[in-house]
């Protein structure tokens, strides 16, 4: 399967509001923090409409794409658009259009505790390499 990387920048909390609604839709799974190494922020992971953009960085994703955000300033936001489709998304440009996507659905990523699992895709660059992974939405067992 082909992947689609996007990049849009700066964006306001508009624009990324906006651009997760029309990208992804809504109500989706969503987590975001304020550190990005502080793996806690996944304890929050939620399928709901309402999604905060007032953290340092965040991830909005269902079956058709994930949007992922990282804080510039007060009103601007870094974003990453992956999907499995070729979009044509106002603003943003494509980074490279050659990655392999490959499915993993007999294995999640198991966090500790009751936390949920997550099923995810990795996009492997030509030289297959994992660059990215994926969210493709929290398991409902």
């Amino acid at each position: 399967m082909k992947g689609y990387i996007y990049r849009c920048a700066p964006v306001t909390a508009v624009q990324l509001l906006d651009l997760i609604t029309q990208q992804v839709g809504l109500p989706c799974w969503h987590f975001s923090g304020t550190h990005l190494w502080q793996a806690p922020a996944l304890n929050a992971l939620e399928y709901s409409a309402p999604i905060d953009v007032n953290s340092d960085f965040g991830h909005a994703f269902n079956q058709q794409a994930e949007v992922r955000w990282k804080r510039l300033d007060d009103d601007a936001f870094d974003v990453l658009i992956l999907s499995e489709q070729a979009r044509t998304i106002p603003g943003a440009h494509t980074l490279a259009s050659d990655w392999e996507v490959r499915e993993h659905p007999q294995r999640p990523l198991i966090q500790s505790g009751k936390r949920q699992r997550l099923i995810y895709y990795t996009y492997h660059a030509p030289n297959g390499a994992a660059q990215f992974t994926r969210y493709i939405e929290g398991e409902t067992k």
